[in-house]
């Protein structure tokens, strides 16, 4: 069988999508070798870049009837993959984030490139790479990450806290890449004794922007809606208004928010929202750190 592994690296903040693919053809074919293929673009989100990255990858692999076997690092491509497979998403209505017209168009090809191959996808982190990820993961408890030349950080955050409010804990991960490959795994996490989750959610993510080195490049995924939406949509707004609401009423939380606002200023950072308790293996390892600490116990 055919085999084909894709791996992508986006600097957010020159909007600039690398990839790699490496193809390991027909074991049965002794003239025919592995072979790597790599590829930029110039895009406006990481999504695009997968988007980009799969049909690049699909069109060098043979049409037909051939066992093909496709490992992504994107539940991003797969859920959608799957979603159309069983008739239950609709291309004009794709549940994203960025142009629609220019994604629909991005989905069309993939599906038509899709359809005339004979195509298994899966996630290239799952099981096969778990003992990678293990060793690739530093202690918990790093507190400060030394720079690291054309590094770029995917980092996952999550906040918890048992009677909301209650005691809290904060988890942290933080995946540092260079050239298309994943190089070091940190992982952080802390507790609190009286606070709310809201809060926790914040602190994780100025955790995260504290121990990565200046002007870094750095996308964060968070499955909290506030945290996402108050450092993208409401921010500005709350400065501007003498960090009072609409209804005149202070912001909660306000010396989180500066301070969340002073860290992220010293970085290029692109926000994304995750959903939570699903197949991203990061979020879920920030959930279970989270927790953990929340419990007063940071030992996992």
């Amino acid at each position: 069988m055919t085999s084909a592994l894709i791996s992508v690296e986006y600097h957010a903040g020159k909007g600039i999508g690398h990839w790699s693919v490496l193809i390991n053809p027909q074991s049965d074919n002794p003239i025919q070798s592995t072979k790597e293929l790599t590829g930029s673009f110039e895009t406006s989100s990481l999504r695009e870049v997968y988007l980009l990255a799969a049909i690049t990858t699909l069109s060098t692999l043979p049409e037909g009837n051939e066992a093909i076997a496709v490992s992504i690092n994107s539940s991003y491509i797969l859920d959608c993959l799957e979603s159309k497979a069983n008739n239950q998403i609709n291309e004009n209505s794709l549940p994203l984030f960025e142009d629609q017209s220019r994604i629909n168009q991005l989905w069309n090809t993939l599906y038509y490139l899709n359809s005339r191959r004979n195509i298994s996808w899966q996630l290239s982190n799952t099981k096969g790479s778990e003992t990678k990820r293990e060793a690739l993961t530093k202690p918990k408890g790093i507190t400060k990450i030394l720079p690291s030349n054309n590094t770029t950080y995917t980092v996952y955050t999550d906040g918890s806290c048992l009677g909301n409010p209650g005691k809290g804990g904060w988890g942290v991960v933080v995946e540092a890449w260079s050239g298309g490959q994943l190089k070091q795994i940190y992982e952080m996490s802390g507790f609190e004794e009286h606070t709310t989750n809201n809060r926790m959610e914040i602190t994780s993510a100025i955790k995260a922007l504290e121990s990565l080195p200046e002007n870094s490049e750095i996308t964060i995924y968070a499955d909290s809606k506030y945290l996402i939406e108050g450092i993208t949509k409401w921010l500005d707004k709350w400065k501007s208004n003498n960090w009072k609401l609409s209804s005149r009423k202070p912001v909660q939380n306000k010396e989180l928010w500066q301070k969340l606002d002073e860290n992220s200023s010293r970085h290029c950072v692109t926000w994304q929202w995750v959903k939570g308790h699903d197949k991203n293996e990061g979020n879920n390892r920030a959930d279970k750190l989270a927790n953990t600490a929340a419990k007063g116990n940071q030992d996992i």
